[in-house]
């Protein structure tokens, strides 16, 4: 796809002409903090303003709506496939939301927002994909992990098997990233070439055509809400943003047409689904090329339809469209975390209802993240100002407002041809993209590097302990998983560990790649030690049978830190790596988080 890059143009270039010029010229000098002081009056008719604290709260409000759509979805995913009356529904409880804070749809969202924020927004798609996969995020187990755990790299593992001849994306018009594609708007907002651009950066990593498009469309959505609350022209706005041949665009503008036919919402459903999906206890559209599993309907472009379904009936009430949405089944906690996040970036989280927000939690990591709901509306608000300068526009201050000023010509997207995944051939792809060695070496060797798969409820009973994910101790009762109490350092779990006096504790997990012999990586982990700490904690390494290879004590430090060992393999190709804590007093105890194994 030919989009916009997100590269620098200077001001001038961009805003040619007297009255883009004034956006550069007209106004009061700068003051002390170096922001232009500009009149709105003088502004070009046609540039975007909105004022950075009014930003910030928008991005809040969104992924409140977001989790508030998903938490309340939920209940319904997967579950049915059909039409549903809204009295299945349960009650609405603030308490819900909380359900929030561990689903694909947020994190997906945050993640890519921090990805963005610790590797900078020129981070490629490569880049982004061992980011990624780093994470372990638990629904992409057996597809997306395992195209790029095979070398694929983007933009060629999210290519369809069909066309590649390879094993690579099963699900390529899959909505892997339609259902986070929030942040393509946060980041690019009415700027559809830097929305576009940012949003296939990472979509492309697990899909590809209508995969990509469907996501697109979403974000060109949320980017659109920050400036209107019309729904049509959201709508519009996504529409503009994706090939107009593309079936991602013609499946909406057959919802269109079927509301402006006179069909009520069931009605309008059901069209959809007689030509998209044909469901008869299977999937046979020609539209449907690829065979989904039987309980479930992933597509990208088939939710985008139900979100817009939920946005057209619902007249910007937030139970009504959230409910709407909700009954067109299916995957319905993604397509409801979209509708009622769009929801939520033209309310804002000040006006965003208390009972749909009351029950976040302050100071609450996101799964798989350091950013709680405040740390991600921060951070988008840290990057949003080099994102407008690089699409022509500015930071300055506007009628005494900071505020983001966006020229027309940041809005115009370079659309390209449309690249349907069904006659996608090998011709068209190309040879492979691959990881190099080097780049393989930085996929992280294990699962679940940070517990977020892990609860004390995982365990089998056993007397290995056993947590989920591989992980594992031969202590049980010592060893715990602390959930969603801030202890963490990132994400929401963390894993405790104590010992009576004399005691040694393990935690360890078994590598899932195969190392080099005789070579030298690197062990660490973050520990976090009690309070008058006096027992002995040791990173450890042990082979396949239990033997410890190697083990480095930690020196006693404040807060979180990180504790390091470096061994060589020897003959041994797969290890365990893992902790001890030997106690002195049976009082102390550590936690540890965010365990990494690298080549050295």
């Amino acid at each position: 796809m030919k989009c916009k890059k997100l590269i620098a143009v200077a001001l001038s270039a961009v805003l040619a002409g007297a009255a883009a010029g004034c956006l550069a010229a007209c106004g009061d000098p700068a003051p002390a903090d170096g922001y232009e002081r500009l009149s709105s009056k003088d502004l070009p008719a046609t540039a975007s303003v909105i004022g950075l604290d009014s930003y910030r709260d928008k991005v809040k409000g969104g992924l409140a709506g977001s989790m508030a759509g998903v938490s309340y979805g939920f209940y319904h995913e997967f579950i049915y496939r059909t039409w549903q009356s809204q009295s299945t529904f349960p009650q609405w409880t603030p308490g819900r939301i909380v359900n929030g804070y561990d689903q694909d749809d947020i994190y997906l969202a945050v993640t890519a927002i921090e990805a963005f924020s610790e590797l900078g927004l020129d981070a490629t798609a490569r880049e982004l994909g061992i980011y990624m996969y780093n994470k372990n995020f638990e629904f992409w187990d057996g597809s997306n992990n395992d195209v790029l755990a095979r070398g694929f790299a983007p933009p060629y593992s999210g290519y369809p098997k069909q066309a590649t001849g390879y094993y690579t994306n099963a699900f390529s018009d899959g909505n892997s990233y339609q259902c986070g594609a929030s942040f393509g708007g946060y980041l690019g907002l009415n700027m559809t070439g830097a929305s576009n651009e940012l949003t296939e950066r990472l979509a492309q990593i697990c899909t590809y055509g209508d995969g990509i498009y469907a996501a697109q469309y979403i974000a060109a959505m949320y980017g659109a809400a920050f400036f209107t609350d019309d729904i049509g022209e959201i709508i519009e706005a996504g529409l503009a943003a994706i090939p107009e041949a593309s079936w991602s665009a013609e499946i909406i503008r057959d919802v269109l047409a079927n509301k402006e036919a006179g069909m009520n919402e069931q009605q309008n459903y059901e069209s959809i689904m007689k030509k998209w999906v044909d469901y008869d206890g299977k999937f046979n559209s020609p539209y449907q090329w690829i065979e989904w599993p039987s309980d479930m309907l992933l597509d990208a472009k088939v939710c985008s339809a139900f979100t817009t379904i939920g946005l057209l009936y619902g007249n910007g009430d937030i139970e009504k469209s959230m409910k709407i949405t909700m009954q067109c089944e299916n995957d319905s906690d993604s397509t409801a975390a979209a509708t009622v996040g769009i929801l939520g970036v033209i309310k804002g989280f000040e006006n965003f209802p208390e009972e749909y927000k009351s029950g976040l939690i302050e100071n609450q990591m996101i799964k798989y993240s350091r950013l709680t709901v405040d740390g991600v509306a921060d951070t988008c608000k840290e990057l949003i100002g080099e994102i407008v300068t690089r699409q022509g526009g500015k930071v300055a201050y506007v009628d005494g407002v900071l505020s983001l000023v966006i020229p027309e010509a940041a809005r115009q997207a370079e659309i390209g041809a449309y690249k349907p995944g069904k006659t996608a051939t090998k011709a068209d792809l190309g040879e492979p993209v691959l990881y190099t060695d080097e780049e393989m070496a930085r996929l992280r060797y294990f699962a679940d590097p940070g517990f977020e798969g892990c609860s004390n409820e995982a365990r089998n009973g056993s007397s290995s302990g056993y947590l989920a994910n591989g992980w594992a101790t031969d202590k049980s009762a010592n060893v715990s998983v602390e959930f969603r109490k801030q202890s963490a350092y990132t994400g929401q779990n963390t894993v405790r560990l104590t010992a009576s006096e004399g005691q040694t504790v393990s935690l360890w997990n078994p590598t899932n790649r195969a190392l080099s012999k005789q070579t030298n990586y690197e062990l660490s982990c973050m520990v976090q030690l009690s309070e008058g700490f006096c027992s002995e904690f040791k990173l450890a390494v042990w082979n396949s049978s239990g033997m410890l290879l190697r083990a480095q004590a930690a020196e006693v430090q404040e807060g979180w830190f990180r504790v390091t060992l470096v061994f060589n393999t020897g003959n041994n190709t797969d290890v365990r790596i893992g902790a001890q804590l030997t106690g002195a007093n049976g009082a102390d105890f550590v936690r540890v988080d965010d365990f990494e194994l690298r080549l050295k």
